[in-house]
């Protein structure tokens, strides 16, 4: 799974990389027509693994990891086409955690909402040009085959829903907000829309948290329940924290009176931004989250861990992840008869502990 970090020049795009994936990638102002995006692959904090891996001591620990993607800044005035990189690499995530610049004084909730709002109708603008530019070419297409083309009744559903995202468009509505069925979301997955992508709008607040985190409660306030989920984290302060030794950067964080990172709180919303779940898998060599989207299926979970466990799946024992960390062991889980057996179409629940059984 990716996710593309997108803002304003100067918004600290880079710097929350660095903070998030406690990377050292260059820093400064880089625009839609300069360079190539920079990738980080970021571990999921998940206490369950923690846990887990103390009582089974393996060999190897493996959270679950979410990748992303600092995409180059967006420059008002310059035309999509000086954007076509920019949009490019965005097109390709799953999702975009949008960076807003709140570490100078004076930004306000209503600043941070405005720079929100701008940075979507940008997205759209870039959507309503692809969309339409699909629309006349496959108009022409329909109107010119009429029933010699095999392909025309598939082309007519594609024409029809295209034209109801147009209007959605159209109506400053970002297609995320239409109601689609599974077909169609496939359809419009290969467009790679922007405004169909969920986002993750993230104040780069200064090194006064406190004074950060009102802000954010602010925002929170006024955007809603319904709005989408922001967070907010003090980039430079945790991208130079992340330099440090443990011991260190726990020193500083207790001198400053922080008590946690915002990197992991920003990690966990992108995951559940993404709709991912978390199955578990133990044993003495390895303690390992496995990443799954939510409504996947014990097969799926045998194909997350390799495909030739897939194809020769006989069935997954199960067990909650709170029932193994109380009976300690898998074999008292066994004993106190807390092990399910199910079988390919099971629905895999987030913090299930799963054993593929399998024969190939």
């Amino acid at each position: 799974m990716q996710i593309g970090i997108a803002g304003l020049p100067g918004a600290g795009k880079t710097t929350v990389l660095n903070a998030l994936a406690r990377a050292r990638a260059q820093v400064g102002t880089f625009t839609s027509a300069q360079g190539e995006p920079n990738r980080a692959v970021v571990k999921v904090p998940d206490s369950r693994v923690d846990t887990l891996s103390s009582i089974f001591r393996p060999r190897v620990t493996k959270p679950a990891e979410v990748q992303f993607l600092d995409v180059a800044g967006w420059v008002r005035g310059t035309g999509l086409e000086s954007a076509a990189a920019m949009l490019g690499h965005l097109r390709t995530v799953d999702a975009l955690l949008l960076v807003i610049a709140a570490f100078e004084s004076g930004v306000t909730a209503e600043s941070a909402i405005s720079t929100l709002d701008s940075l979507e109708a940008d997205f759209l603008l870039a959507d309503l040009d692809l969309v339409q530019r699909r629309l006349d070419r496959l108009d022409r297409e329909v109107r010119m085959t009429r029933g010699m083309d095999p392909d025309r009744a598939a082309k007519v559903r594609e024409l029809e829903l295209l034209r109801r995202v147009m209007d959605a468009l159209e109506g400053e509505m970002p297609v995320r907000s239409l109601d689609l069925d599974g077909d169609e979301q496939k359809l419009l997955r290969g467009y790679g829309l922007l405004t169909a992508k969920p986002i993750l709008p993230v104040l780069n607040i200064g090194d006064d948290v406190q004074a950060g985190e009102r802000l954010l409660a602010e925002v929170r306030t006024r955007v809603g329940p319904a709005a989408a989920e922001w967070s907010a984290i003090p980039g430079r302060l945790e991208m130079e924290l992340a330099e440090l030794d443990p011991t260190e950067a726990r020193e500083f964080m207790d001198a400053l009176g922080v008590q946690d990172l915002s990197a992991g709180r920003v990690i966990q919303a992108s995951y559940r931004l993404l709709d991912l779940i978390s199955f578990l898998t133990v044993g003495e060599d390895e303690v390992r989250a496995w990443t799954l989207r939510r409504g996947s299926t014990a097969l799926d979970a045998a194909g997350a861990i390799h495909s030739d466990i897939a194809r020769g799946f006989i069935r997954a024992e199960v067990v909650r992840y709170e029932e193994l960390v109380e009976a300690g062991t898998m074999a008292e889980v066994r004993k106190r008869g807390r092990l399910r057996v199910e079988g390919k179409t099971y629905l895999v629940q987030d913090g299930d502990v799963i054993n593929i059984l399998f024969n190939v």
